[in-house]
């Protein structure tokens, strides 16, 4: 199988995906497997308990709030498979960055996108705020290309 925008796999246990759990939690959710090369060669782990142990703490020392997920360790052959819940507080972070997948990649969200995270973990639309935060947006906005462009 091939990675995708909500499959990953990751060789070894980094602190690298952790942006994807952010990612994965901040939006349509996914799964990583573990002991995985990207171009899918399996390698697995000759402990897959402790391995998973350690995602798991990882993931609840890191990630804030907590996401929801699933953590299973596929007997035939030692990997182990994270699936990441879309979440309903987000943003999701790590390391204080919010996280999106782009393609394959895991970038970090920009602000306007993180505003957007926000409202979407209060459960508010953008077209429900007040008139006055719509025109400062906007205002901040069209000064920000004006700077730009200037």
């Amino acid at each position: 199988m091939k990675e995708t925008k909500q499959f990953e796999y990751k060789e070894k246990i980094t602190n690298t995906f952790l942006k994807t759990v952010s990612a994965f939690a901040n939006y349509e959710g996914g799964e990583i497997i573990f002991g995985v090369s990207d171009d899918g060669v399996v390698k697995g782990f000759s402990n897959p308990t402790s391995t998973c142990l350690d995602i798991k703490n990882r993931i609840n020392g890191n990630i804030s709030p907590q996401p929801e997920y699933t953590l299973r360790i596929i007997e035939s052959d030692g990997t182990i498979s994270l699936i990441v819940k879309p979440g309903v507080n987000k943003p999701y972070l790590y390391r204080s960055k919010a996280y999106k997948r782009n393609d394959t990649a895991t970038i970090e969200v920009d602000t306007l996108e993180f505003s957007r995270l926000v409202l979407q973990g209060k459960n508010i639309k953008y077209e429900e705020l007040p008139t006055e935060a719509k025109k400062s947006d906007i205002f901040r906005f069209r000064e920000k290309c004006r700077l730009k462009w200037a």
